[in-house]
């Protein structure tokens, strides 16, 4: 058993989730949990809302209200949107009402300012004199000044890498769309360079152990031909966790610098919640414990390169073991946007649709490598051909013909016999390898298991041809071929689809761990048709058609 802690990329509470959110960190993260937990490792899911961004005070003047309501408006849609998912995290923090995260933030923020990690320069930024603000990723909108795609004032969606504090061109403030001055501050800085080639040995490592996904070793390598930026981590604003020292009053730690030790304050609220606070910082701590991050590639600076690097300067804590990007999930060709009301929220689509049906949908159409896109058409055929025409099909058609036949075929049944035998051998190992942390692929795993589907659906007939004409024996070890698959297919897929997978195991008698909810997988290698077991005349649909 390893113990791993698996974090999820934090929202801004600025809005709802749409589809393009949960294809990336929060599905991923949640199929590695269910299948380390089937598997019997020790897992902690956390993520937290991120309540202190400057999106959210943006947000909150767009719809004529103030960032505290406004961050509990969303985060409470948000966490809504995960739990219709089945996605919801083991703990979930709320900054603004759980006293913990700021505490963490501080706390680690202050080590690593008496540790001398960190400086303090006067640095360019940017400040409209119209609204008498300075502006802050947000808050100013440009190009970037390395690939001239549209960008706000701290990372690139496009390319990833962060801008300089005033780097961006032909800036403008996202208030009343003025061209910004640009003039100083002075803020506090974490000087990366400083840990070049510690994160090298580091990335040598990790990648030694785990496979990252191509397009953030490339980015890596991008960014190590350059000499790392000194990253602002503190700024002068009325929103956010106040920097904890004197002098410092009316200045903010930037959420960027404090989302690592969100984390670790949402590992010690489920430590807490389960009777031992102190179990948080045994876990961080050993380096046994496996840190897998879950991020949109836009936050591959901060989760890849700055908080390790702050790990690193901290000294202590242990660093992530594997970093899971994902490409952008485009909606109907184009990109989801909040502004232009193109997207399909989480929250409303999951009140109509089956929520396993997307979740299986979503998997099979994951961008873990490159983008991708979601349309209905192909959600519908998804819905229609794979799961309510394939795998409820098939599974009302064996559970038929085992309840009528069971007394006697299983006495007739030698082991299970035809094609499908060797699917059956084939399948814990392929979901094993692609569900596995080092090398996480929930895409893979729902093409092998659409694969296992069509061909046992498409074996039915050949089924039904022997029931009528015989041998017997034939036949049986046939039919206990197909209950044999299903039953594996059942407990493989608990991950990708929880729901479906209880309610068949339930069915075939399958043990289920009352923990996860979720088929034992111990044992899937060998038979799994249970001798003597109380099977019913055929199920109910459990997939449903679109509303």
């Amino acid at each position: 058993m390893t113990s791993y802690v698996v974090t999820s990329a934090p929202p801004n509470p600025n809005g709802d989730l749409h589809l393009g959110h949960l294809s990336g960190p929060f599905l991923g993260a949640d199929v590695l949990t269910r299948h380390l937990r089937q598997r019997g490792h020790d897992v902690r899911y956390v993520g937290y809302s991120d309540e202190h961004s400057c999106y959210v005070p943006r947000r909150a003047a767009e719809i004529g209200s103030t960032a505290y309501p406004t961050a509990k408006l969303f985060g409470d849609r948000m966490e809504e949107t995960l739990s219709l998912g089945a996605m919801h995290h083991d703990w979930f923090t709320r900054p603004l009402t759980d006293s913990t995260h700021t505490e963490f933030v501080q706390r680690f923020f202050l080590e690593l300012w008496e540790s001398g990690a960190l400086e303090v320069q006067e640095l360019p930024v940017f400040h409209c004199a119209p609204c008498e603000r300075y502006l802050y990723e947000a808050e100013v909108r440009g190009e970037c000044q390395f690939c001239a795609e549209p960008s706000d004032g701290v990372y690139c969606e496009a390319c990833g890498l962060p801008q300089d504090p005033a780097g961006l061109a032909s800036p403008r403030c996202t208030a009343c769309w003025n061209a910004p001055e640009t003039t100083t501050m002075r803020r506090i800085v974490f000087p990366l360079e400083r840990y070049r080639e510690r994160l090298r040995a580091y990335y040598a490592d990790a990648q030694a152990k785990a496979e990252w996904r191509p397009r953030l070793i490339s980015y890596l390598d991008g960014l190590f031909e350059r000499a790392l930026p000194d990253t602002a981590i503190s700024r002068e604003a009325d929103y956010g966790i106040p920097v904890p020292l004197p002098g410092w009053e009316g200045h903010i730690l930037d959420t960027w610098f404090s989302g690592i030790w969100g984390y670790a304050a949402g590992t010690a609220r489920v430590a807490e919640a389960n009777g031992d606070r102190s179990q948080w910082e045994r876990l961080w701590t050993d380096p046994e414990t496996r840190i897998v991050n879950f991020i949109g590639f836009d936050c591959s600076f901060s989760h890849a390169v700055l908080w390790p690097a702050l790990l690193l300067a901290q000294g202590e804590l242990t660093l992530p073991a594997q970093v899971v990007i994902n490409e952008f999930y485009r909606l109907e060709g184009d990109k989801f946007s909040t502004s232009r009301g193109h997207a399909i929220w989480g929250g409303e689509f999951l009140r109509r649709v089956n929520a396993d049906a997307l979740r299986f949908h979503l998997c099979l159409t994951d961008p873990e490598r490159a983008q991708n896109n979601f349309s209905m058409k192909e959600f519908a055929d998804t819905l229609s051909t794979v799961l309510a025409g394939g795998l409820e099909r098939w599974t009302d058609t064996v559970l038929d013909l085992l309840a009528q036949d069971f007394d006697s075929v299983v006495p007739a049944a030698g082991p299970a016999d035809g094609p499908l035998a060797a699917e059956r051998a084939a399948l814990p190992g392929q979901i094993a390898a692609a569900l596995g942390a080092e090398a996480f692929s929930p895409q893979r795993a729902a093409d092998v298991l659409a694969t296992v589907i069509e061909r046992a659906d498409a074996d039915l007939r050949q089924l039904a041809l022997l029931r009528a004409a015989g041998p017997r024996a034939e036949y049986a070890g046939r039919l206990a071929a197909h209950v044999e698959l299903l039953a594996a297919v059942a407990v493989t897929a608990a991950p990708l689809m929880p729901g479906w997978s209880a309610f068949l195991a339930g069915h075939l008698g399958l043990p289920v761990d009352l923990g996860t909810r979720m088929p034992v997988w111990d044992g899937v290698e060998g038979r799994l048709l249970a001798e003597g077991a109380a099977l019913p005349a055929a199920t109910p649909l459990f997939f449903h058609e679109l509303s």
